[in-house]
This record gives C-alpha cells, structure tokens and sequence, in this order.
C-alpha cells in the first residue's frame, strides 16, 4: 500500500506555498503525488513515496521562498525537471516532502552566436536548445538519452554525450549558473557573480564553486539558470527524418578479436579526427540502426549468424568542420588504422561477406543519426518495459575487455533478462584518455522479483570489482545505497567524510532531496 497521509501541519504549509507560487501552481490530489512519486528506476518501483505537496515555482525568488519554508518546518525538497531519469534521483526518499516540479522555468534566455555560449533555465531540453543554436550555426552535442532530457540536469548529474572523445563531459561546458542553496541563499558562479562583467568565463572570484553542485544529485541546491558553452555545427539550419547531418560521414569497422577493437579505439582517440566513436553493443545496433521495424526483427532472427560481424562493431562519426575536404582526409585516416589493426570497414555495396545476413536497407552510415540528433535513443528502448544503467565505471580503455566479462559472466546467473540481450558499450571520452564502460539491464516493471535482482545484481558485480585486479573504481555519482558496497574503501570513506562537511554548511537541516547521496 502507498502511504497518502498528510502531516498534523499540512493544511498551514499548503496555505504558505500557495502564497508564493498561486492556487494554480500547487496540489495535495492523491492521483498527482502519486505520479510523482516514482520514475523508471526499479529502487523508486519497489518503494514508491508520494510527496505531500507539489509545487511548481515560477522563477528563483519564488524558489528561493520555498526553501525558506521547507527550512522552516524541517520538510524535504525534491526537485524534479523533465523527470526522465534512470536513478532514482528526482523522487522522494522521505514521506511529507515537498516535490518542486520546475517546468515553469522554461525559457532560453539568451543565445550568444559571437561567444558561442546560450543562457537557459532547468527545463530546456536539449531539442529545446537544438532546434535553436543549429539556426545560428551552433549545438551543444546531444546525450546518449531521449530528446526530453533537461539540459542542466543532464550537465550537473552527469553529461554523458556520443561525443565525448572530442567534447569530453558536457560538465566542462559550464560557464556559469545561478543557484539557490538549501537554506534559501542565491549564488552566482563564474563570470555573472561580477555585475556587470557578463557571463563569458567559468571562473570567478574565490573557489569555483560550480564543482559543489555537479554530481551531488541534487543534494546541495537548485541550479535555476545556466550559462552553458555550444561548439561549430556544420550540419544546416534543420535535421531531415532519417538523414545525418550534412558534411558529415560515419563509418563502421567490424573486428574479429575485442583486443584489435581496443588498440583501434586508441588509435582512432589520438588521431583527434573522430566526432564520435564508439563500440556500438549488438543490440543497440540491431535495434536502433535500421529504418524499419521488420529489418530488426529480420537481423534479431539471424542474430547468431550476424553476431561475429558485429559483436566488436566500431562507430567512427567525422565532420568536415574545417572544410569538406577534411572529410576526406579523415577517411583516410581511419581507413589506415582499420587496415592497420585488422579490422574490417563495412561498404555494404563492397564487402565481402554473404549479403543474405543483410536487409538491403541495412547502411549504418546512411541511417544512424543518433550521434548528432536529440531523439529516443535505441539504448533505452523498453524491451521488457523498464531500463536500468547497471555500471558507469570510468577506466582506461584497455581494461574494458575485462570489465566486460566480469559484468557478462556475473549476470549469466542472474534473473534479470534473456541471455541474448546482454552487451556492454565502449565510449572514448578526451581523445581516449579514459573510456565510458557501460552495461545496460532491461527488467519488467511490473516484477519485484525482476527490480530486486537488478538491485542484487548492481551490488555484486561492484563488489567483485573491487576483488578484481586491474578494474576499476566505483563511479562516484551512485545512489545511496551503493554506499553499503564502497563504504570499505578509504578512498571513499574521505570522500564520504568530507561530502558531510560541505552537506552540513549548505543544508544544516538536511531538507535538500535527502538520501540520495548521504543519508
């Protein structure tokens, strides 16, 4: 049973918000908090908490009021923008919260095409800001997520693009914010907090206080506007359906052996050439490349045959930013290291291998425009109705090949989902100083034995991690419930230790989305 009761000092609370955002703006309705009460994550499906109250506030000062009487009464503040999250971070851990919903603080303030820059508020999405900056010869590359994710929530939680080897995590793409801290305090970061200077720089007077707020989920202030950086775009004023981005190409490689896969994604990361690269899991590529349906179930159903062509499959996405003619200067190049590496450049009019394993409208170079379009990415398609990130280990990129069997062999004896589904992404990030190791899990929301088991899963698979030698560390954004499997680890301990130091200055009464990073 979900719990709707309502606090002894509900109805003078509820009189005070309405004061600041209008009777229009708040509700108490059961149906409402409810639907607040959950995302897709399987933590949030297995113990849903309604907030007792949902507001939606209007600008920073309205927010800023909010805080002060949730700082008042002692009630926790969860925010939640576009709500598309896999984690569990927008949704109360604690009955009586209030739920700030920001979809009112919609607006692009301003796009700066000589500074290269766009000042938006939290639920701008990155469609929102792409259909725009393209007008004016600009983007800010699109995450490896639905084209509804907010951009400032997807920068602060983590920033993940396509385009990482060359952009690097979109958190370095803060110029400056405006924050409003748990205890009803507003701060400026970078350049703005100078009236009168602008907002062009992400350093400001002092400590640069920007890095407080990125990856603490929430748990450290609101982010109500955002100054963030955009970068040359090349592909026209608008994007067709089913076409990519003109002057540009990509290129898909197939290698036999993962190690011949590796050493190319290290090559291909120095040569500084790519836009986007790389190693597309077979699923994804199955389901998300061709342009039809009936293609996917076609190549699914010849999945064994296909699967040596495109088990170790390679995106190499290059643009002619320069010039076209850099275009071709990059094939080359990427050619040389395919050839170099014994790989195996897919020309589907060219190749070699038997075409009955193909669909004739089967040309990744021709149908993928995930890289540059804001758009339903296939990696979070539903196949059994709920998706989770099982991992988001940061590592050098020669150890993903280990990382990979570790998380394959140890969910060989899980419950999770069909055997056949599982495969993990490689995502060079800063011309391949690191890698992006990531495994995808599909459960049915609708089973708590299924949400219980990608929990479990989560739990053993860091756990033998850190048993393991030469893998890699615990990603530092995780709920809180990781907490329980990295809290041995001195590193993390500090970390934790320190994390409570900064928590107890900004939200001395621990009313800002509690629990989701300390308890």
């Amino acid at each position: 049973m979900i719990d709707l009761s309502l606090s002894d000092k509900h109805l003078e609370v509820y009189s005070k918000l309405e004061q600041i955002v209008g009777k229009e703006y708040i509700s108490d309705d059961p149906s409402i908090r409810i639907v607040h009460s959950r995302d897709q994550s399987p933590f949030a499906n297995l113990k849903p908490i309604p907030p007792e109250y949902v507001v939606l506030p209007e600008n920073t000062e309205q927010i800023q009021e909010i805080m002060k009487i949730s700082n008042e009464y002692k009630i926790p503040v969860v925010i939640q923008n576009t709500g598309v999250n896999a984690s569990g971070a927008c949704v109360p851990e604690e009955t009586g919260s209030i739920l700030m919903h920001l979809r009112r603080l919609n607006q692009i303030i301003e796009i700066d095409d000589l500074n290269m820059s766009a000042t938006i508020q939290p639920y701008v999405s990155y469609a929102d800001l792409q259909v725009e900056t393209m007008k004016k010869g600009l983007w800010l590359p699109s995450p490896a997520a639905p084209s509804t994710v907010g951009v400032i929530s997807n920068m602060l939680f983590c920033g993940m693009t396509w385009c990482m080897v060359k952009y690097g995590y979109e958190r370095r793409s803060i110029i400056c914010m405006t924050w409003v801290t748990p205890k009803g305090e507003i701060i400026k970061t970078g350049s703005s907090a100078v009236g009168n200077v602008g907002k062009f720089w992400w350093n400001g007077p002092g400590p640069d206080l920007k890095g407080i707020l990125t990856g603490a989920i929430g748990e450290l202030g609101i982010c109500t506007e955002m100054t963030v950086k955009l970068y040359p775009w090349v592909g026209g004023s608008q994007l067709k359906p089913g076409e990519l981005a003109e002057n540009t190409k990509i290129l898909t490689i197939s290698f036999r052996k993962g190690e011949r896969m590796i050493k190319a994604l290290q090559e291909l990361s120095r040569a500084n050439i790519a836009v986007a690269l790389t190693k597309m899991p077979l699923v994804w590529s199955i389901m998300g490349i061709p342009k039809y349906l009936e293609t996917s179930k076609k190549m699914w159903e010849k999945k064994e045959q296909i699967e040596p062509i495109m088990n170790y499959f390679v995106f190499v996405c290059i643009q002619g930013i320069t010039s076209e003619k850099q275009i071709e200067y990059c094939e080359k190049i990427v050619r040389q290291i395919a050839k170099e590496t014994r790989g195996m450049v897919i020309d589907p009019e060219t190749m070699s291998l038997p075409l009955d394993q193909f669909d004739p409208d089967f040309k990744p170079e021709e149908n993928l425009s995930e890289f540059f379009r804001a758009k339903i990415s296939p990696r979070i398609m539903r196949f059994k109705g709920g998706f989770m990130p099982a991992f988001f280990p940061q590592e050098p990129i020669e150890n993903a090949l280990k990382s990979a069997e570790l998380m394959e062999n140890t969910l060989k004896d899980s419950p999770i989902y069909p055997q056949d589904l599982f495969s993990s992404c490689v995502v060079p990030v800063d011309m391949g100083h690191f890698g992006l190791h990531e495994l995808d899990i599909f459960y049915d929301q609708n089973s708590p034995e299924e949400l219980k088991a990608c929990l479990d899963f989560a739990v053993k698979v860091q756990r033998l991690s850190q048993s393991e030698q030469d893998t890699w560390p615990p990603h530092s954004e995780w709920r809180s419930y990781h907490w329980d499997v990295v809290k041995d680890i001195p590193e993390f301990a500090i970390l934790k230790s320190k994390s409570e130091k900064i928590k107890n200055l900004f939200d001395p009464n621990r009313i800002m989305n509690p629990g989701k990073w300390l308890k």
